[in-house]
């Protein structure tokens, strides 16, 4: 996948069907669109398992016609709602690969799962995301590179921190690398992704209106592992020093399109820098005005992608 346009996913070069040792797990809520091509892609896992938070379209419908198990939970948060996956009894193996329902995986990425988690003394595996917006896949804009996020673990090893939103996986082992990405393409339109984002904006403004009540403590804490400051240095960034940024969307726009050249990415690439630009603009009236409280965690849907804005392109 080294070109722009990512070649459609094809069933015919994967793994035997359900001949890998692992459960796929796939949060949904109203995901029709995307639902059909996501299970296809992993139909190679030994089970895959839905957990629906209230769908009122077909996704249960599709996913269960694909022979995927299907568990229904209210939303209880990023990173509560994959824990509650991770520890359900219906889950048959010890690895574990959660999957988006807007994602599919390619058939170099499936074979190389397989064979990492037969072979290798790791607790857990990250890879990229590989982003397609309008059609094009966004290379630069800073997010493919730092798009590295922990999906594939073995769940006797690992738990979920907590957080309310930019969900992290906490692995007590070793955290390896795949080297084949996974592919985002979300096929709900452009009005779906702008709804989305206002309620992603939601959140990070209440977020931001939490943060500035704890950031003076990462000038004060620095992480035990001396070996691995990366955490810190994150935090320290997005809490202590981007909040001094002025002029947010202007900044943010003449970093993602000029700084990370995301003028190479072409039409998309300014389309994508220019919503970007106009979602930290939605952050800002929503801080100040002081829309957000701590009720909107429960209402905010659990669409797709909450941690690749909160934790990429900055």
């Amino acid at each position: 996948m080294t070109r722009s346009h990512v070649t459609p996913y094809c069933p015919a070069d994967n793994p035997p069907q359900q001949s890998v040792p692992l459960t796929v797990v796939i949060l949904t809520r109203n995901e029709e669109a995307n639902i059909r091509q996501c299970v296809h892609s992993v139909g190679w896992a030994s089970q895959v398992v839905v957990v629906d938070s209230g769908s009122s379209d077909d996704t249960v419908k599709i996913a269960r016609a694909l022979n995927a198990e299907v568990v229904q939970q209210a939303w209880l948060g990023f990173s509560a709602q994959r824990e509650f996956a991770l520890r359900h009894s219906v889950v048959m193996n010890n690895w574990v690969y959660f999957v988006d329902a807007d994602e599919w995986v390619s058939p170099e990425l499936a074979a190389e799962i397989d064979f990492r988690i037969r072979s290798a003394n790791h607790a857990a595996f990250s890879h990229r995301l590989r982003l397609i917006f309008q059609g094009r896949w966004i290379r630069h804009c800073g997010w493919y590179r730092g798009s590295w996020v922990v999906r594939l673990v073995d769940r006797r090893y690992t738990h979920y921190d907590g957080s309310e939103v930019g969900e992290r996986a906490r692995v007590n082992g070793q955290v390896g690398r795949l080297r084949h990405d996974i592919v985002d393409e979300d096929r709900k339109g452009f009005s779906s992704w702008l709804e989305k984002h206002v309620r992603y904006a939601e959140l990070e403004a209440l977020r931001r209106k939490r943060s500035k009540l704890s950031a003076g403590r990462h000038l004060r804490i620095l992480p035990r592992d001396r070996q691995d400051t990366r955490p810190f240095l994150r935090a320290l960034i997005k809490d202590v020093v981007y909040p001094a940024v002025p002029m947010k969307p202007v900044a943010l726009f003449v970093y993602m399109y000029i700084a990370r050249l995301g003028l190479l990415d072409g039409r998309a690439g300014l389309r994508f820098c220019f919503y970007h630009a106009w979602y930290e603009a939605c952050v800002g009236v929503l801080a100040r005005e002081g829309d957000v409280d701590s009720r909107n965690e429960q209402a905010l849907a659990p669409s797709q992608g909450q941690r690749r804005l909160q934790s990429h392109g900055r």
